[in-house]
């Protein structure tokens, strides 16, 4: 169909006014409209006045299009007329549609960005000049100044977003820089009050688009901040002026809550510039001026009934800004002598604990806590760098804020008494991230207080357990102000050390609680902390007659199994050597649970870890005891999947039951004398149980999931027996052949690339290892070749991926294996470039990397022939995919490439890149040849 204007506008209303079929495809057919040549001349037809908004719009955004994506369409000589008919229709549209004027003017700023500074280099003056009421009498002075504040604020966005050359993108870069200082003097004329009436509320949109426009350009980063103090001051007083002037007193308008997000938006501009720091006498004037302004405001709203939460939110977020990027000055004002310098420092503080203070819980009656945590690690984080005098005074003058902070936060991470309660799902989750946030804001406290804090949690802690009412009588415990105890000790847990005054006593009390008749997750907390408390535990191993039979006991019970079999796999790898005495307990106890079938996969996937951490430690006879019982209900289990037809019920609880054994192959080791031979449990279990497994590799071979679980329980093998695995590994690498010449997939590579590595250089397992890479190898070339006829190598990319780290880190390690297994290199390399075709950025890193350490090592292993017969398809690889075809986040992984070539091969390189360059449109049209051999120069030097 011909893109003339009747059949554009039939497209245009089919797409606003049709089903979801004829939708699409009017989309697809108006895309391919604005892309071809033909758009710059039915474009201004459709601009017309007589035709529909839509059709309107439908224009100005294929204009826009073609300015962003084929400016190298216009001719030099017709930029001027372009020019002229884009602020025509700017004109023409000055009224309305706003939407089509909104685009018009976008339009406008991407011709901007592509002419200046070289064909339009006084566009910002002329366009201040031509956009002024006096030049454009027919339209309204309100209209004409919106109009050029929408087209310069767009100009810093569309310079973000347009794609340019480096050179000229710096060139523009400076361009509007310089000017950056006359948009802020225009911005303020727009600002700035009256003498006589002051802001006035009927100039809200006029505000709204300047400091909108303020915003954008300061941004942009041309701007210090002492260019900017008249427009701060302006944008502080009318953020005031906009609270304080609301139309309405109960609440703000949306027009005014945009005025003041888009203000503090551009003050938070101006005080994050990275050279902002270089002038801290204004730093200190500008917040002081932002703080007791808006401290007053806040104060309002905390005192308000119906606290604006948007409000509140905006001008902390601001003031937490300003603590935070320029905390170290607000440091030193501590030290200063002139007293209101340090009054500042301690009220901005103060402020801030007020906010991570506001009352309620987080999400539900507030959402501003959040934003204070980054500024408390950044200000101990900064004291704590100090040389240890100065650091010690001035953690004398900030340790009452962060015991206040300990207090507050232990309120703040409570749960609601009513747990279950109101609440969503949403908010669930989002204040259990938020408790997280809190836990690691008590590990900043404990870097200031120390001792002081675990006082302060004991004594908390004791409190909520001891509770006594007003006659001196016991009463009720709160179970969440014990909870937030034990959640506030847990998160420290990794901070402390050799302490024995406090966690002592913190064991024996949770030995003490009484779990039954409190809430669930105190009992959940309480595991939680032992569990983190494990390394400490391993040096008094005294506490485990504390804590061991809380975590056994709670193995059974569903609602804290989670924290229970986390806690005891924390102590059964921490404390494994103390575990002895305890070891039937918890074996009997872990078999019991496992046996109970209450448990999730995750939880009994830790418990069998820590079985195999348990019975580590067993003589061997009690060891396979125990496994007989253990493990014969599983193995039975899996019999009798594998005697069925393959379905995915059948498949989920073989996969499942993979996942257990897995876990328990990662931790069942025996330790032995070096001089003393054994022979491994879990080499026992895997000689009876190999037939099941390449029952699984026949039955379940095309299957990843299944695949996957089953080159993990391999892997966990291999790795933790290390040498005592010998014995399996000819069954193993027998299986990883077979499944991988069935179906070739990425999993049983990570067997295979473990073991080559770990026994490659083994005299015994040589020829195997040989049979192995040479199977391997020969088996993805024949897929790749296979794929590559038939157009589909991009659905084998997981497998590609596996293959190429393979082979990278096999040729980085042990290349005398590798090449001594009579691999066909040639058509190694020509894989691995071919495959640099690829789009998966992951693909194309893990080929790089192959090639990189092939052509390192080829001089070293005979295989420069290699290089130097298939080096030139690389190079041509290479100079496509940087010219057209890759995503610029690739650029570095074709550096690499072009380093190795040109460290090894720097001559061969030469030759290639100006054999190749010197081809005309090559490897794009729109790069000339000044640019190519400046390339080639950047490449060689």
């Amino acid at each position: 169909m011909e893109y003339t204007t009747e059949n554009l506008e039939k497209a245009v209303t089919l797409f606003y006014r049709t089903e979801a079929g004829q939708q699409a495809e009017a989309h697809h057919w108006l895309t391919e409209a604005q892309n071809s040549p033909q758009a710059w001349s039915f474009v201004w037809e459709l601009l017309s006045p007589h035709r529909n908004s839509e059709v309107q719009f439908f224009a100005a955004t294929t204009l826009h299009t073609k300015l962003m994506k084929h400016w190298n369409e216009v001719p030099e000589d017709h930029y001027e007329l372009l020019k002229k008919r884009i602020l025509e229709a700017i004109i023409n549209y000055a009224m309305g549609p706003k939407i089509v004027l909104n685009r018009l003017c976008i339009t406008l700023s991407a011709y901007i960005i592509h002419t200046v500074p070289a064909h339009w280099p006084n566009a910002f003056e002329e366009l201040v000049s031509s956009f002024q009421p006096h030049h454009l009498p027919s339209v309204e002075p309100e209209r004409v100044i919106w109009i050029l504040l929408e087209i310069l604020t767009v100009i810093p966005e569309e310079f973000q977003s347009t794609l340019l050359a480096i050179s000229q993108r710096m060139r523009v870069r400076t361009v509007l820089q310089d000017v950056s200082k006359d948009i802020l003097k225009v911005v303020e004329m727009c600002l700035t009050p009256l003498p006589t009436t002051g802001f006035e509320m009927t100039n809200l949109t006029t505000y709204l688009n300047a400091a909108r426009c303020a915003s954008a350009w300061i941004q942009l980063g041309g701007l210090n901040i002492d260019d900017c103090t008249s427009v701060m001051n302006l944008l502080i007083n009318l953020t005031c002026f906009a609270y304080w002037n609301k139309m309405d007193p109960e609440c703000m308008s949306s027009e005014e809550m945009e005025l003041m997000e888009v203000t503090v938006e551009a003050l938070t501009a101006i005080i994050q510039h990275p050279h902002t720091n270089r002038y801290q006498g204004l730093v200190m004037k500008c917040s002081a001026d932002m703080l007791y302004k808006f401290e007053k405001i806040l104060e309002c709203e905390r005192n308000s009934p119906e606290c604006n939460k948007d409000i509140v939110a905006i001008l902390y977020g601001l003031l937490v800004t300003i603590a935070d990027v320029h905390s170290k000055i607000f440091i030193n004002n501590l030290k200063s002598a002139d007293p209101e310098e340090q009054r500042i420092s301690f009220d901005l503080f103060n402020s801030i604990l007020k906010c991570t203070n506001l009352p309620g819980l987080y999400p539900v009656d507030e959402s501003s806590s959040t934003l204070t945590f980054g500024f408390w690690y950044t200000l101990q984080d900064d004291i704590l760098s100090l040389e240890t005098a100065e650091c010690a005074q001035l953690l004398l003058m900030i340790k009452p804020y962060y015991r206040d902070l300990v207090c507050i936060m232990l309120r703040k991470s409570m749960y609601p008494l009513n747990e279950d309660g109101d609440w969503s799902l949403d908010d669930k989750e989002v204040f259990r991230c938020y408790r997280q946030d809190i836990a690691d804001t008590f590990i900043y406290c404990y870097n200031v207080l120390n001792l002081e804090m675990l006082d302060i949690l004991n004594t908390k802690l004791v409190e909520a357990l001891h509770k006594n009412n007003a006659t001196g009588l016991s009463s009720h415990i709160q179970w969440n102000e014990v909870e937030t105890c034990l959640h506030a000790f847990g998160a420290i847990a990794e901070s402390i050390e050799l302490e024995n005054l406090y966690l002592p006593k913190l064991m024996i009390t949770i030995k003490e609680i009484p779990f039954r008749e409190l809430h669930r997750k105190v009992m959940a907390s309480a595991l939680e902390t032992v569990g983190s408390y494990s390394d400490w535990i391993t040096e008094h191993p005294e506490m485990l007659e504390n804590v061991l039979p809380l975590v056994i006991s709670a193995l059974d019970k569903p609602e804290v199994a989670t924290s229970a079999t986390m806690a005891l796999k924390d102590l059964t790898h921490s404390c494994q050597k103390y575990l002895l005495p305890y070891a039937d307990h918890i074996l009997i106890a872990a078999q019991a649970a496992l046996q109970g079938g209450t448990l999730k996969l995750a939880e009994c996937s830790r418990l069998m870890y820590s079985i195999g951490k348990v019975l580590s430690i067993l003589p061997i006879p009690r060891i396979m005891e125990y496994l007989n019982i253990i493990l014969a209900p599983s193995f039975k289990e899996i019999q009798e999947l594998l005697n069925v037809d393959p379905s995915p019920a059948v498949k989920t609880s073989l996969i499942t039951r993979l996942k257990v054994l897995s876990s328990l192959f990662n931790s069942l080791c025996v330790k032995k004398p070096q001089t003393q031979i054994i022979e491994q449990p879990t080499v026992l279990v895997m000689q009876n149980t190999m037939p099941l497994y390449k029952v699984i590799g026949e039955k379940y071979g095309t299957s990843n999931d299944v695949m996957e679980e089953l080159s993990v329980l391999f892997k966990y093998v291999v790795t933790t027996l290390l040498d005592d695995c010998t014995p399996l590994i000819n069954d193993i690498l027998q299986l990883v052949v077979t499944v991988y010449r069935e179906c070739p997939q990425s999993n049983i590579l990570m067997v295979a690339k473990t073991v080559v590595i770990m026994f490659g250089n083994e005299d015994q397992f040589r020829a195997i290892m040989h049979q192995l890479l040479h199977e391997i190898v020969t088996t993805t070339l024949q897929m790749c070749a296979q794929l590559n006829s038939a157009n589909q190598l991009a659905e084998k990319t997981d497998v590609l991926e596996g293959f190429f780290a393979m082979m990278a880190q096999l040729y980085k390690k042990i290349p005398q294996v590798v090449f001594a297994s009579g691999l066909d290199t040639a058509a190694l390399f020509q894989c691995a470039v071919l495959c640099l075709s690829l789009p998966e950025a992951q693909t194309l890193k893990l080929c790089a990397s192959f090639l990189v350490n092939f052509i390192s090592q080829s001089r070293d292993t005979a295989q420069a022939s290699v290089v130097q017969n298939y080096g030139e398809s690389l190079v041509l690889r290479i100079l496509l995919n940087l010219g057209s075809t890759a995503p610029r986040s690739s650029v570095d992984i074709f550096s690499d490439l072009l380093l190795a070539l040109n460290k090894k091969y720097c001559d061969n390189l030469s030759r290639w890149l100006n054999t190749l360059l010197a081809q005309e449109d090559f490897p794009s049209p729109r790069i000339s040849r000044q640019q190519k051999e400046h390339f080639i120069r950047q490449v060689l030097r």
